[in-house]
């Protein structure tokens, strides 16, 4: 039987979840980035990228698993094991990438063999997380939290006391990972309950075209990172890169507001469910964007000095996060509206006018315009003699404008759908945003560079909760809506 949802707490929930992990991660991101050269940082980030590549086929039960399970239809069990037997094509793949891809970035094959043994935790993990996001999306948060832990208490002796490198780096994720698989998989509860079924099996992987086209777009916006790394011939432009994404992708961190929202969808939820969705993602998504952009300079500064002059990228970057994360709510939205795939007998001619190719297909252009922007930026930049940072700047805004071209093309979708999307709230969002960001500007040109670690978190943390304060006290001020619910929600915790 299908699980009672919240929108409103599953969000908070998984968001709240999210929040925490910023300073988990942020945590283990300052351990990396102190610990590993801007060369060793780029390699794992290139490592990430081919287990990724190797995982993708976990991705074609995952789709099915989650539309299936949300609908009732328990499958759970079916799909780990549909996974465990694909990740053995996936450590395939792992290595046949890893060999093509040592020479040319002159990386060390032994740690890239160290990394096969994230392929089948992932493979796991992408169906125990497919499980309960149709069944009970909330327990994401819990899963990312075990997860988050288990990371740093890893971590931490690994890289901080015996000076492991890249390798403990790998072993903290492979535990990381292993603790937020085996949390999902203990939490699904019911979605876990039914036999293995041959025939849904069948099913996922004989439609499996359709998850094809869907997360290729996936692999493409990943594989950025490996682009160019094979564009330089080398890691080390990628490990500045990343360095910058890393701290933009918090930005994001406001799309796991929308967790609840796929699969209310799916079971019939109204338009109301995405506008919802969407102002609650933006109310907490353009401040993160804004903040990470006014403070950048200080904030990869405190990550190690020398990652400082990406300080531009990363602005550029912020907003591109931001505008990625309202064209995924706009995914789901036309995602979970489609009911063309709740005919068990449906064929490739029924899927041609659907929301679900269509997607699919936007995205796929999207995926192949961004990589191809990307090897040009690179090859281009770097043998035109441009400095690292000017190339990063315009990696950034090739992908802050691709992604926002195609958001508009998604736009005008929704809109034959009759879906509202934007609301009066997210125009306060956005003044209130500008008040801070030029707060947190004034307010960064303040921060001490030449003290200690600790004095400058201090200051950067400072500095930042006062633009936190100064954005809240503007909303709460202006919007009627939010204040009505700040209200509610203390009166329902404390009273």
């Amino acid at each position: 039987m299908a699980s009672q949802i919240s929108l409103r707490r599953t969000g908070i929930i998984v968001f709240t979840a999210r929040i925490a992990s910023i300073f988990t991660g942020l945590a283990f991101l300052v351990m990396m980035t102190r610990s590993l050269s801007a060369e060793q940082f780029g390699l794992w980030e290139v490592v990430i990228d081919i287990v990724t590549f190797a995982a993708y086929p976990a991705g074609l039960v995952a789709f099915w698993a989650t539309r299936d399970i949300a609908r009732g239809k328990m499958f759970g069990k079916t799909a780990v094991l549909i996974n465990f037997l694909l990740s053995l094509l996936g450590i395939g793949l792992y290595f046949v990438f890893s060999l093509v891809s040592a020479p040319r970035i002159s990386a060390d094959i032994s740690t890239l063999t160290l990394a096969v043994l994230l392929v089948p935790i992932s493979y796991w993990n992408q169906a125990a997380n497919a499980v309960v996001s149709g069944h009970k999306p909330s327990v994401l948060g819990f899963a990312v939290i075990v997860s988050e832990v288990a990371k740093l208490a890893v971590a931490f002796p690994l890289l901080i006391i015996y000076k492991t490198g890249i390798e403990g780096v790998i072993l903290s994720v492979i535990v990381a990972n292993l603790a937020q698989s085996a949390a999902s998989t203990l939490l699904a509860g019911d979605a876990l309950s039914n036999p293995v079924e041959i025939g849904a099996a069948r099913r996922w992987l004989s439609n499996s075209w359709l998850p094809v086209l869907t997360t290729l777009p996936l692999m493409f916006g990943i594989a950025d990172t490996y682009v160019a790394s094979l564009a330089a011939a080398g890691t080390s432009l990628v490990g500045y890169y990343q360095a910058a994404y890393s701290v933009a992708a918090i930005a994001g961190y406001s799309y796991y507001l929308a967790s609840a929202m796929y699969p209310l969808l799916l079971r019939g939820g109204d338009h109301s469910v995405t506008a919802r969705t969407l102002e609650f993602a933006l109310l907490v998504g353009i401040p993160m964007a804004t903040g990470g952009a006014a403070l950048a300079k200080p904030i990869l500064y405190f990550l190690n000095p020398v990652y400082a002059d990406g300080s531009l990228a990363l602005s550029i970057l912020c907003f591109a996060v931001l505008v990625n994360t309202v064209s995924m709510v706009f995914d789901q939205t036309l995602s979970g509206r489609d009911k063309v795939d709740v005919d068990e007998s449906s064929r490739f001619r029924d899927f041609l006018g659907s929301n679900l190719l269509f997607v699919a297909k936007v995205n796929l252009a999207v995926g192949v315009t961004y990589v191809a922007a990307v090897y040009a930026v690179v090859a281009v930049g770097l043998s035109s003699g441009l400095s690292v940072p000017a190339v990063l700047e315009l990696w950034a805004t090739a992908q802050l404008l691709i992604i926002g071209g195609f958001v508009l093309v998604k736009l005008k979708r929704i809109g034959l759908i009759g879906q509202p999307t934007f609301a009066r709230s997210e125009l306060y969002y956005a003044a209130g945003a500008l008040v801070m960001g030029v707060s947190l500007w004034l307010l960064g040109g303040l921060i001490q560079y030449k003290v200690g670690s600790l004095r400058f978190a201090l200051e950067l943390g400072a500095v930042s909760l006062t633009g936190l304060g100064i954005y809240g006290a503007f909303v709460l001020a202006v919007d009627d809506k939010l204040r009505a619910l700040a209200r509610r929600v203390v009166r329902e915790t404390f009273f």
